[in-house]
């Protein structure tokens, strides 16, 4: 009798199974009952609230679907065969990619003794049966409300702690050489017809230049961070932004005599938000204005890929290592390197790059050989997706 009901009660929380990996817009509750009428219930109430719903009928499937997927809260039975909710909290909080989900205790009357037991294992929060359906969700919106809290400000307090970082390592550094340029100059110990006096001249240009690009850098972040940046993406034709972008970084490629060509056809179009993505190719170009070695060459080309327009950035400098990839693309690693003649960097630009590029729903690669350049690839969507 036991094995007949646990068949049908596991092919009827398949069947109400309601999580979908192609909207990541709605929050996902994982619901853990072995009782069927509950999840019926808690299902109906939160189908109509817009949730996207999981069922695990004990402890055992919600931990194996706990492997593959991350809810946003978790709606937990206390009473269940074989693994109690009170052992598989314990379970989910040792788990430092779990430990931070919210876990509400689902608890008939009779099972107040155990709700002190409940908080102790890590449970925020729990519910009594039978569900009152205003409370419930009052108490699950809360707890949403109250992690999604939290998420941001973990995140604002990166954001600030790369921030500061970036000020310590590479702002003030360069102001530091202006500063010392500056009091050669006023000391008169150079002749300002001198071949000494335009290499000074030149590397004060150079360093105001790339203090001035991590200065803009760090506010578009900033305002990206704070959700202050509103995309306005729209279709248009790519060449001209990135003929905009190459004109404006030109003079830092004739500093080593380094050649951009433009090789992207008059009528590719992709739909994008035209600031975000001037940012992006803006940094990409002076990335490989600053890996290329003196008379280099850089290529912009693009080609249509299915639904997306892909934008190929192409230098034959110096090229990185896998393990240098990784780095720069690591949120909270801060991680620099000196360009082929000496610039300086953060790795702040392409963490920024990435976002915005996925912001306008297109993804960025990037294939490299020490020694042999490197090649950013930025997809596109060629339309509203």
């Amino acid at each position: 009798m036991r094995d007949w009901y646990q068949t049908g009660l596991k092919k009827k929380c398949n069947s109400l199974n309601l999580k979908s990996s192609m909207d990541n817009k709605k929050d996902l509750i994982l619901i853990v009952d072995d009782n069927l009428k509950n999840l019926e219930v808690l299902t109906k109430i939160l189908k109509e609230e817009g949730f996207l719903i999981s069922l695990a009928q004990d402890g055992g499937e919600a931990l194996d679907q706990l492997n593959n997927i991350t809810p946003d809260l978790i709606l937990l039975d206390i009473m269940m065969p074989e693994m109690n909710g009170l052992e598989v909290c314990r379970r989910i909080k040792q788990n430092d990619k779990l430990k931070e989900i919210p876990v509400i205790f689902v608890t008939a009357k009779n099972q107040t003794e155990d709700l002190v037991e409940g908080f102790k294992a890590g449970g925020v929060d729990y519910i009594s049966k039978p569900f009152q359906r205003d409370e419930l969700l009052v108490r699950i919106k809360n707890h949403l409300e109250l992690t999604g809290s939290r998420k941001r400000i973990i995140a604002l307090n990166r954001t600030r702690d790369k921030i500061y970082s970036i000020i310590a390592h590479d702002i003030r550094s360069p102001f530091s050489s202006i500063r010392l340029l500056l009091n050669l100059i006023s000391s008169d110990a150079i002749n300002p017809g001198s071949e000494e006096f335009k290499e000074i001249m030149n590397m004060l240009e150079k360093i105001t230049d790339s203090s001035a690009i991590l200065l803009n850098n760090l506010l578009e972040w900033t305002k990206n961070q704070s959700g202050a940046i509103s995309l306005s993406p729209k279709t248009l034709k790519i060449r001209p932004l990135l003929l905009e972008c190459a004109e404006l970084l030109k003079g830092n490629a004739e500093h080593k005599n380094i050649t951009i060509h433009v090789n992207v056809s008059d009528d590719a179009e992709a739909f994008f938000d035209e600031i975000t993505m001037h940012t992006v190719f803006r940094n990409l170009i002076s990335n490989a204005i600053k890996f290329t070695p003196e008379h280099g060459a850089i290529s912009l080309r693009s080609e249509p890929s299915g639904d997306h327009l892909i934008v190929y950035v192409e230098d034959n400098g110096v090229g990185m290592s896998e393990d240098v990839i990784r780095k720069i693309f690591e949120k909270n690693e801060h991680y620099t390197s000196l360009g082929t003649g000496n610039e300086k960097g953060t790795g702040f630009g392409l963490v920024m790059i990435k976002e915005f590029v996925e912001q306008n729903r297109g993804k960025l690669q990037v294939r490299s050989a020490e020694g042999k350049g490197t090649t950013f690839s930025v997809f596109i969507p060629r339309a509203p997706l």
